[in-house]
């Protein structure tokens, strides 16, 4: 199957990935699933898009992992206008129940860009981090959620594989 059948065919495609947490490749990741991306039919700019949101929840998961396995799914479903995430690490009780806390404080607020701004504002500049998961839900305009199995935690990240426009304060983006 080619590029061009699954671009035509809305063929579904999927990303497995597993891998013991060297910082190194977390980039590298960021690259292939742009490129991945691109193959699966999506767009320039929502290929960057889901790039960041596989970074930005990879670099959380990562320092997380307990020296363990990182999992990452990528599903891209042209013909659904779907697209998920999911990164899966080790975790303890209190580490998922307090992710699971700022998940739920985040989608409390309807706005996305409110509350990616409020973040910036409450998180020091001089503080690594914080930012990661409001910038999935504002930037690559996913809706985040949580779950726990196994001692595992899964950050879920889902959307349009074509969703409308960013909308910011200076215009649309």
């Amino acid at each position: 199957m080619t590029t061009a059948d699954v671009r035509r065919g809305g063929t579904p495609v999927y990303l497995t990935l597993r891998m013991k947490p060297p910082w190194v490749f977390i980039d590298e990741i960021r690259r292939f699933v742009e490129s991945f991306c691109a193959c699966a039919g999506t767009t320039d700019n929502r290929e960057a898009q889901l790039a960041l949101a596989v970074h930005e929840l990879m670099q959380n998961a990562v320092p997380n992992s307990h020296d363990d396995d990182v999992e990452l799914t990528l599903e891209v479903e042209p013909e659904a206008d779907r697209v998920a995430v999911a990164v899966t690490n080790r975790c303890t009780e209190a580490e998922y129940h307090a992710l699971e806390e700022r998940v739920a404080r985040m989608n409390g607020e309807p706005d996305a860009l409110r509350h990616y701004l409020q973040a910036m504002h409450d998180t020091p500049t001089a503080q690594r981090g914080g930012l990661g998961l409001a910038r999935v839900r504002f930037e690559a305009q996913l809706e985040l959620s949580v779950s726990r199995a196994g001692g595992r935690m899964t950050v879920h990240a889902s959307g349009r594989l074509r969703p409308a426009p960013l909308q910011t304060s200076g215009g649309s983006r």
